[in-house]
């Protein structure tokens, strides 16, 4: 199971395998974009010098496309984040996490809208506050 390490300055999973580019089959046209897309599974995240111990492992689509990389958690946290290269997209997934929990999961709920209730109580159930 990968993490995230932002204090050692990495910024792709740990332990994960490296992608790799599909190949453009002879007499491609010339501007084939190539593909890469794979599923890590954190354990915990760190940003900003806090580590985010999860109580089970938060599944990460990581998709190359022409254009840019994305990293996009479940439907039921909505975390997506974007950046030029893969490094880019996974430094600001952490920043996106960090900013949702900061500003929904410590939030009372009184102030929140239903829908980030929800989502508050899903980014509990993920992280382990004893830790």
């Amino acid at each position: 199971m990968g993490q995230v390490d932002v204090a050692a300055g990495r910024g792709s999973a740990v332990g994960m395998l490296p992608s790799a580019f599909l190949p453009a089959g002879e007499g491609a046209a010339m501007h084939t974009t190539a593909y890469v897309s794979e599923t890590i599974f954190l354990t915990e995240l760190t940003c900003e010098g806090r580590t985010f111990v999860f109580n089970h492992p938060l599944p990460v689509h990581v998709l190359q496309e022409e254009g840019g990389w994305s990293c996009e958690s479940p439907e039921e946290y909505n975390l997506l984040s974007y950046g030029a290269d893969r490094l880019e997209a996974e430094t600001s997934f952490r920043y996106v996490f960090l900013h949702i929990w900061d500003k929904i999961a410590c939030e009372k709920d009184e102030r929140l809208a239903r829908d980030a209730i929800e989502l508050k109580r899903a980014l509990c159930a993920l992280v382990n506050t004893d830790k």
